[in-house]
């Protein structure tokens, strides 16, 4: 019998389809072609967006350089308004300064040249601009013939920050013979021109602003010449806050009352400023955002500082209350922040007791520091109340303390209690016998 033999034709690729992983695989390099895809027609839409944006600022900004070519010399004045195209609202400053005809820079950082032009920007900006830069426009105006009284002086005031950049938009005013104000420019400058030969007040007064010293409300006095320009700078920033709590290392109470202490080289006369108050934690405002920091401590009088002075009757150092101790660091500050800190004190133990030496429960005991260089009025403070042992366990401002009883007459057998900040364990057992 003849052997009949069936041959079977392989599949091809294309007698089988698609695998799943193939599907999975097509599908993703699909997916991958369309963000590719999509990421260009956004990339296409925000660069015509920006291109849109940037053409109407332009001709916004042209038609501002209009009115400001075609306005009344006096009134061309510093300002800004918002106008809404198709939904998108725009910004449109206008900055106005004097500059003398060869100045590279405004009043406030060249010479005392009298200004001769009027030099005037036009910024244009809108939201979401992310890197754009603003469109800006500037001009220089030459002023009419006897528009103004040659027999005057000016005023150019600086503001910058606490690393010394410019402060935008601050409110700065003079007072004298006549008064006028306006505000800081991008460069921090505000030019105050044409004013009658005399003595000025300059002033700021921008809120939740303070200078070096914490005024919110800044002044110099200055003096006008005829012909010149007078300048004036101001430190002045956002004021940062300190929220202080003074505390023990064994949590021993803290007297309500206790003066808090700050320090930094730039505060004026003696680079330290004593803050009274009650409360625990002690908020501290209107602080310069130094960038040093401040370093704190509780108590008002000399001794109460670590590193503090023993003056001679001529207010010359002759040595240290307590050699080899120092401030605890400087608490870092953020213009415009609020930054919380401990400030750390000794404690000590107190007994109170009659002549019978009978403990006494529920008496008022007051610690007070002699007057001194520091503290011309000396120091009293509330410390607490006995317990029913006759205890009291209170932290206390370093220094020299003289312990009593509230109501009582001065008597011989007050005590005295050294709190010494090289040490750590609690002063004991000071004892006041009644």
């Amino acid at each position: 019998m003849k052997k009949i033999v069936r041959r079977v034709r392989p599949s091809t690729r294309d007698d089988r389809g698609m695998t799943l992983l193939e599907l999975v695989i097509a599908m993703a390099v699909f997916g991958t072609m369309m963000l590719g895809i999509a990421s260009m027609i956004g990339t296409g839409l925000a660069v015509t967006r920006t291109n849109r944006n940037r053409t109407v600022a332009a001709n916004l900004a042209a038609q501002e350089m209009d009115e400001v070519r075609s306005a009344d010399f006096t009134t061309l004045a510093a300002g800004s308004e918002v106008i809404d195209v198709d939904g998108v609202p725009y910004t449109v400053t206008r900055e106005v300064t004097w500059v003398a005809t060869s100045a590279t820079s405004g009043p406030c950082d060249g010479t005392d040249t009298s200004p001769e032009l009027l030099r005037v920007r036009i910024s244009v900006t809108w939201n979401n601009m992310r890197a754009i830069a603003p469109v800006v426009s500037d001009t220089t105006l030459t002023p009419p013939a006897g528009v103004y009284d040659p027999n005057t002086g000016h005023v150019s005031v600086k503001v910058i920050d606490r690393d010394a950049e410019p402060v935008f938009t601050v409110p700065v005013s003079v007072s004298g013979p006549i008064s006028q104000s306006t505000t800081t420019n991008i460069d921090g400058c505000a030019f105050l021109g044409f004013l009658p030969a005399g003595t000025y007040t300059v002033s700021l007064n921008a809120a939740g602003f303070v200078d070096r010293q914490s005024n919110a409300t800044p002044t110099q006095t200055v003096g006008v010449t005829v012909g010149n320009v007078t300048s004036v700078q101001f430190d002045y920033d956002e004021a940062a806050t300190l929220s202080l709590t003074p505390l023990s290392a064994l949590a021993y109470a803290v007297p309500a009352d206790v003066p808090l202490t700050i320090a930094n080289d730039n505060l004026i006369p003696t680079q330290t400023k004593v803050f009274a108050g009650t409360g625990i934690p002690r908020s501290i405002p209107s602080m310069f955002p130094f960038l040093s920091g401040y370093q704190a401590w509780t108590g008002s009088c000399a001794d109460a500082d670590p590193e503090g002075d023993i003056l001679d009757s001529e207010g010359l150092p002759i040595g240290d209350y307590w050699p080899g101790a120092m401030r605890e660091p400087a608490i870092a500050v953020e213009a415009g922040d609020t930054s919380a800190a401990n400030v750390h004190m000794h404690d000590g133990q107190i007994h109170v007791q009659n002549s019978l030496a009978v403990a006494l429960a529920g008496v008022t005991v007051v610690a007070t520091h002699a007057a001194d260089s520091v503290c011309g009025t000396g120091e009293t403070l509330t410390l607490g109340i006995t317990d029913a042992g006759g205890n009291l366990n209170v932290a206390i401002p370093f220094g020299t303390w003289t312990i009593s009883v509230s109501g009582l007459p001065p008597a011989t057998t007050w005590s005295t209690i050294v709190i010494d900040p090289n040490g750590h364990a609690p002063v004991p057992n000071t004892a006041v016998t009644l």
